[in-house]
């Protein structure tokens, strides 16, 4: 089965690498669609899972460091 590999990379350089299988009737053109739509629904909820952490993980990190300048000034 062929196999579609979506890499991530953050600005920072660092990669994270998923493959996903596209399964099904790839001899047919409703089985190709109904491959790649599965890949949709499965691979591109995880993705945006992990740009939200990566948001999330920032958004704190940076929340850290104005917390902790602001705790410097008094």
């Amino acid at each position: 089965m062929p196999k579609i590999l979506v890499t991530l990379i953050n600005d920072d350089g660092s990669q994270n690498q998923q493959s996903f299988e596209l399964v099904g009737d790839l001899d047919c053109l409703d089985g190709i669609d109904e491959a790649v739509e599965n890949f949709k629904n499965d691979a591109l909820p995880k993705v945006e899972q992990q740009l939200l952490q990566q948001a999330q993980e920032r958004a704190v990190a940076q929340e850290k460091k104005t917390l902790h300048s602001d705790t410097k000034r008094l």
